[in-house]
């Protein structure tokens, strides 16, 4: 006889003692992937050297950094190329045109964020067009020539303008260096299409949204227009004087540098005086009452001989009052006042102590720097927004490329800027155009 025992008080308690086990087991699961997970913090000890220019190779200590392929690394919010990483260092390379600002790490997703690394920029002179030569000839780079270059302007895509001066022409360059004839050829003043034009030292040259280009066609006492078609017309004056007035009514005693705003109404250094001139041709006064210097109202205010102009996003004008070796400012409220410049000379430092010798264009950029060609200096200087000025380019009259110590100008005459950043010189001295790229 087979006999079977089922004790099912017994059930509760297995059951009771598998669980115990299930969450023990589990429990001493949790606990080890806790362990796991856990991951030092890494912090920031030094970094050195904290100056430098771009491509410099920074040393980062430190403690818990993690691998090269979780690391990263930021100058000034500019990421950089890191080469190498350890435990306790990190190098990394500072990219191009980083800037001045902070150094961060993410290591392990956290941010760390240690001193501050000051970019030094580095320039670069270089000629894209002209020779040592004086002449007209259309051509390639170096090949092309110039004749006393006295203004210049560059578009979105990278081509510059030329006022040709003493060739009477205005040119063109394109991004890749190619130089043609835009307009103009015998001196004169005949308006019409490309060759059949005619000017008389033209001087200053801008360009309005739809591209346009205006000169300041200086002999001739007027503003010119130039479509993109290649017409040729006359905006205003065409007649010695000091008049107001609308179109061949008004009168222009020496236009030279000419800028414009974004509602299309332009601004020439005309003789001693600042000129507006209105898409619709209408040319008023807006400051300047004879030759001499004074700072104060546009009423009052006087200027000598000025040859460069500039204006802001705030319609703020910029003056080379170049005879007076200063840069002015006039405000969109009507006050005229002194920004760098005193005595004739050549001195680096704040815009009270600063010096000039007869400045001849200026430019701006986005972040409101001012750029001036110091002619009779022979240099590019800078003024920075909060009143520091400082030579970028140049150190004696000749011709040379290079970096900036090494450059050399002969009486730069006008600047422009593009959109990258890099300038463009009318190297009138040594017929040719150059540029300054720094990064």
């Amino acid at each position: 006889m087979n006999v079977s025992f089922k004790n099912e008080s017994n059930k509760p308690t297995i059951i009771i003692v598998i669980l115990i086990m299930i969450i023990g087991f589990g429990s001493c699961s949790e606990d080890n992937e806790q362990e796991e997970i856990l991951i030092p913090i890494a912090t920031l000890t030094n970094m050195n050297p904290i100056s430098g220019p771009k491509a410099t190779v920074v040393t980062i200590n430190g403690t818990n950094f993690s691998d090269i392929n979780t690391v990263q690394v930021f100058f000034n919010e500019v990421e950089a190329v890191v080469e190498s990483v350890s435990v306790t260092q990190i190098k990394a390379k500072v990219p191009s045109g980083a800037g001045t600002g902070l150094i961060k790490v993410i290591s392990n997703d956290v941010a760390l964020v240690g001193q501050e690394f000051t970019y030094i920029l580095t320039t670069a002179v270089t000629t894209i067009a002209g020779g040592s030569l004086a002449g007209i000839t259309d051509g390639t780079g170096i090949d092309a020539r110039f004749n006393n270059p006295r203004d210049i302007t560059v578009d979105a895509q990278g081509n510059v303008y030329v006022a040709g001066g003493n060739g009477h022409r205005i040119r063109k360059i394109t991004s890749n260096g190619i130089v043609t004839t835009l307009a103009g050829s015998i001196e004169g003043s005949n308006d019409g299409t490309d060759s059949n034009a005619q000017f008389n030292l033209p001087s200053g040259v801008a360009l309005d949204i739809q591209g346009n280009l205006y000169v300041a066609d200086t002999q001739n006492r007027s503003v010119r227009k130039i479509t993109p078609t290649g017409v040729v017309s006359t905006l205003a004056g065409g007649t010695l004087g000091l008049d107001d007035g609308t179109g061949t009514d008004a009168e222009f005693a020496f236009p030279t540098g000419i800028t414009i705003d974004t509602q299309g109404d332009l601004y020439t250094v005309d003789g001693s005086r600042i000129r507006k001139i209105t898409p619709t041709g209408v040319v008023t006064t807006i400051a300047g009452s004879g030759a001499g210097f004074e700072d104060g109202t546009t009423a009052t205010a006087k200027f000598n001989n000025p040859k460069g102009i500039a204006i802001d996003a705030q319609n703020n004008l910029y003056i080379a009052d170049t005879q007076n070796h200063r840069i002015r400012k006039i405000t969109p409220d009507g006050t005229v006042s002194t920004l760098a410049g005193s005595i004739q000379g050549f001195q680096d430092g704040s815009v009270t102590s600063a010096t000039f010798n007869n400045p001849r264009g200026i430019t701006i950029d986005s972040q409101n720097n001012l750029y001036i060609a110091d002619s009779d200096n022979h240099k590019i200087r800078k003024i920075t927004p909060n009143g520091i000025v400082s030579t970028i380019a140049g150190t004696t009259n000749g011709f040379a490329d290079g970096n900036a110590n090494e450059s050399n100008f002969s009486q730069p005459n006008s600047l422009a800027i593009d959109l990258d950043g890099s300038l463009y010189i009318a190297d009138q001295k040594n017929h040719r155009v150059r540029k300054i790229v720094q990064d």
